[in-house]
């Protein structure tokens, strides 16, 4: 087997550095996308709860037996 030179070693090196760079950077924007969505769903939740338990607290009219 032939090895590499050190220029070609040093070269992979860097270009293995920027792929994991850039994949690493491309994660922290997907989990902070993610968080957002989890956020905005968490508060419609909380919106959509609130209306029901309001909803549920005012009494409605009994009906009239027929």
């Amino acid at each position: 087997m032939q090895r590499l030179s050190a220029g070609a070693m040093d070269a992979l090196v860097w270009v293995v550095f920027i792929a994991l760079f850039v994949g690493a950077a491309l994660l922290v924007k997907v989990a902070a996308a993610l968080l957002v969505v989890l956020v905005v769903l968490a508060l419609l939740l909380g919106f959509v709860l609130r209306v029901l338990r309001k909803r549920r607290r005012t009494p409605r009219r009994p009906r009239r037996p027929r």
